[in-house]
């Protein structure tokens, strides 16, 4: 199965449901209830991480360990402030997409003995650098599944579609290198494929928005300008 089909299939897995019998379908209370829950999981997961964060930091108080202090405290803060949902996507599958591309990353392992370490810090802290402009550029539209918080246009937004997700795995990729090891480099091609599968469900989400199909139209490209 193609990307592009798994993707249609995952995006129509929620309407299909509810085009079955009511007997099949969750009312709304509990809708509201399943994604309340996943949200507190998810805001206890940022939580987590920005105090593994500054625990880090006082251990180790280098320019990474200050970069990864500024870039969860930043999206702990977005994702508690994000504005309200125009719309927001009401499949399963998809916001098993987009909780699972968060969480795997969090399965990456020192290696021992270390990689290349110069070289996987460099690419970390560009990463680092990359992930904060994208995120500040990104402000309260910050979203972990397919929705519509609203159609940022600046920024790193000029470039690409999805800044975001190109941040997180080139920073991603400079912990690979710093710690090569066989389970880090299948999570990272792993990661790609969840980011490259968020990316499409969320402008198949998008579409229905005049605004985002004009900015589509602008900005061609959804990783890396004129490649890909």
């Amino acid at each position: 199965m193609s990307i592009s089909l798994l993707i249609d299939f995952l995006c129509r897995s929620g309407t299909t449901r509810r085009a079955q019998s009511g007997a099949h379908s969750p009312s709304p209370d509990t809708a509201t209830a399943l994604r309340t829950i996943a949200n507190f999981l998810l805001i206890a997961l940022f939580v987590q991480l920005a105090f593994d964060s500054i625990q880090h930091f006082m251990y180790a108080a280098t320019l990474s360990s200050s970069g990864m202090l500024a870039v969860n405290g930043l999206i702990l803060g977005l994702f508690l402030c994000r504005r309200e949902a125009k719309s927001e996507t009401t499949s399963a599958a998809l916001w098993l997409l987009g909780y699972t591309g968060t969480m795997l990353p969090l399965l990456m392992r020192p290696s021992e003995p270390p990689g290349r370490g110069m070289a996987g810090a460099i690419v970390e802290l560009a990463g680092l650098a990359m992930l904060t402009a994208a995120l500040l550029s990104l402000r309260r539209s910050f979203a972990i599944v397919p929705a519509n918080h609203g159609v940022r246009e600046g920024g790193f937004y000029r470039l690409v579609r999805h800044p975001v997700y190109l941040s997180e795995l080139t920073l991603l990729l400079g912990v690979l290198i710093a710690n090569p090891t066989r389970r880090n480099a299948l999570l990272w091609l792993i990661e790609c494929g969840l980011q490259f599968a968020r990316a499409v469900a969320e402008e198949r989400h998008l579409a229905a928005d005049p605004c985002y199909l004009a900015y589509r139209g602008r900005v061609r490209y959804r990783f890396i300008p004129a490649i890909l």
